[in-house]
């Protein structure tokens, strides 16, 4: 076996040879910031992320050593050994600062590839700063083309994740900046990447373009929903990234095992979000607005635009918020949504907008003769037309109304009209 193929052959322990793509999940806080409960906790939660179907597990060399039965057996996931340190979180927000004050950022190695070899690694994890300042950035590519050394001496896959961090970086910049590093990296020698999500598609897609390698993408900060984590997880991977390495999201979960298999599902089940999390609305339904429940986000208009518009063409959302205002008292907000009262089917002379089977509105575009009669019908003004003089109305998001799923206040909800159930089979 050559050093490439022992490179290849650790790669497909991590990346599923079926799909390319991995869920792994990082455990290796524990020795760089407070020992909260994910810490401390850690081998029941292990215990449960093996379960819940990981392909690859990220910790540092002590849990290793600790908890090896995680990783024995050919159907356990693969090891991923952190083999660098850093200070970071004692620089400010962690209960270590006030014991552990720190002034300058620093980062070491900790771990050798072979240390990592010897453990049954199938490749190690490494930093790369970059925006602290040009004499740190040149010490992190220094260490990295060390690393990348070793690793193809011994046929070792090296993952680096780049980090955009310190003054150069500005909310302007830094996600070029992390385009630019995911490219470093793997010019440097890294195997695949565990990077931030660069909070749109189009922008994370240059990234894993102009990387070249398998990109994982990070779970950022631990959120309350699991929706939040999912969504990134699935417009990352719509960009082109190979999987996913998420940590606090999946370790301080309440159920560890049910997010790993959630995000499974998601990589390599190609089951949709409302699938997973089984929040897929039945169709026949009626939208009712709840105004003393609207908070006037908008956030409904937000998801209406974005589920029918490529451009994100803010003018064309399908419902609207109204606001009153009154002197020395609050606003007053409500939602205008479509009742489906049929007015605009019923002014359709040519027939090309009618009630479909599935309970909401349809357009036949091929019999639409751009009149106009719809729009003047509707009662609410909830109908228009586009620049080419196709009619835009609401069609329930084919029976999965964004607007009821991301309204958090409930706001806009969805009701079942007397007799409906009869028809839904």
């Amino acid at each position: 076996m050559t050093v490439s193929s022992g490179k290849t052959t650790r790669l497909n322990r991590l990346f599923n040879p079926k799909d390319g793509r991995a869920v792994c999940v990082a455990a290796d806080h524990g020795w760089m910031s407070d020992p909260t409960p994910n810490v401390l906790e850690l081998k029941r939660i292990l215990g449960q992320v093996v379960l819940g179907g990981a392909d690859g597990i990220l910790v540092s060399f002590g849990t290793a050593l600790r908890m090896s039965q995680f990783f024995e057996g050919k159907n356990s996931p693969a090891l991923l050994i952190r083999a660098d340190w850093m200070n970071m979180p004692r620089l400010g927000g962690s209960n270590l600062s006030n014991i552990l004050p720190v002034v300058n950022f620093k980062k070491k190695a900790t771990s050798c590839a072979k240390d990592a070899l010897l453990v049954g690694a199938s490749a190690i994890t490494i930093y790369y700063f970059i925006g602290y300042s040009d004499e740190f950035e040149a010490i992190n590519i220094e260490q990295a083309a060390c690393f990348a050394k070793e690793c193809r001496k011994i046929g070792l896959p090296l993952i680096i994740e780049p980090m955009a961090v310190g003054g150069m970086v500005t909310g302007v910049n830094v996600t070029e900046i992390l385009i630019a590093s995911g490219r470093i990296a793997a010019e440097i020698g890294a195997d695949a990447l565990k990077i931030p999500y660069t909070n749109d598609v189009k922008t994370f897609k240059k990234l894993v373009d102009e990387a070249g390698v398998p990109v994982l993408v990070l779970g950022g900060a631990k959120s309350d929903d699991p929706r939040d984590a999912l969504e990134l997880a699935d417009e990352a991977l719509r960009a082109g990234a190979s999987g996913t390495v998420f940590g606090r999201n999946v370790t301080k979960a309440q159920d560890p095992r049910k997010m790993v298999e959630d995000i499974c599902a998601l990589v390599h089940g190609g089951m949709s979000i409302d699938e997973i999390l089984g929040t897929g609305i039945k169709k026949r339904g009626r939208l009712r607005p709840v105004a003393v429940n609207c908070t006037g986000c908008q956030l409904c208009e937000i998801a209406c635009v974005h589920y029918h518009s490529t451009d994100f063409d803010q003018s064309s959302h399908r419902l609207r918020i109204e606001y009153k205002f009154r002197p020395n008292e609050p606003r007053i907000s409500k939602p205008i949504v479509c009742p489906l009262c049929e007015k605009c089917v019923d002014a359709c002379k040519e027939e090309a907008l009618t009630l479909g089977s599935g309970g909401y509105l349809v357009l036949d575009q091929s019999r639409c003769n751009s009149c106009g009669d719809c729009v003047t019908a509707c009662p609410l003004d909830l109908v228009m037309c586009d620049r080419q003089g196709i009619p835009l109305f609401c069609d329930m998001c084919e029976g999965d109304p964004q607007c009821v799923l991301w309204c958090k206040p409930h706001a806009i909800v969805l009701t079942q009209p007397k007799g409906a159930e009869k028809h839904v089979s």
